[in-house]
């Protein structure tokens, strides 16, 4: 029984709600930060209608980002099949990473948990694919 307290705890922490930067480099959008600061969403309701804005604006983000990243690639049919495929495995690897968080998450703040999982999933991979072809 412990040992699950303490998944739970190192789950919940990982995924914490975070300011418009987190520490370890993760860029959210100005606005997510002023929509959290607000009184009205000070609440579960305030907080996941601000994530979900957020998400729509990272999602968007990455898409760009991995189109752009397609379309640049010299190397031609190899790179992008290779591309393709680590989307799809990052793709597989977010759902399931969220799907614990949901499992080991419990109460009215468990959406929260697994919002933000996905929010910072999406916007680490996102910045990864903005870097990926940088010079």
């Amino acid at each position: 029984m412990m040992f699950r307290t303490m998944l739970i705890a190192a789950a919940l922490l990982a995924v914490a709600p975070v300011a418009a930067q987190a520490e370890d480099g993760v860029k959210f959008s100005p606005a997510y930060e002023l929509c959290l600061d607000k009184p009205d969403n000070g609440n579960t309701y305030g907080m996941l209608k601000c994530g979900d804005a957020e998400m729509a604006f990272q999602d968007a983000r990455l898409n760009k980002a991995y189109k752009a990243d397609m379309a640049d690639l010299a190397e031609g049919p190899v790179a992008k099949a290779a591309l393709l495929k680590s989307q799809r495995a990052w793709i597989a690897f977010r759902d399931a990473d969220c799907a614990t968080v949901r499992a080991l998450s419990g109460g009215t703040i468990a959406p929260i948990y697994v919002q933000n999982c996905y929010l910072e999933h999406t916007a680490r991979r996102a910045q990864a694919l903005e870097d990926l072809l940088k010079p």
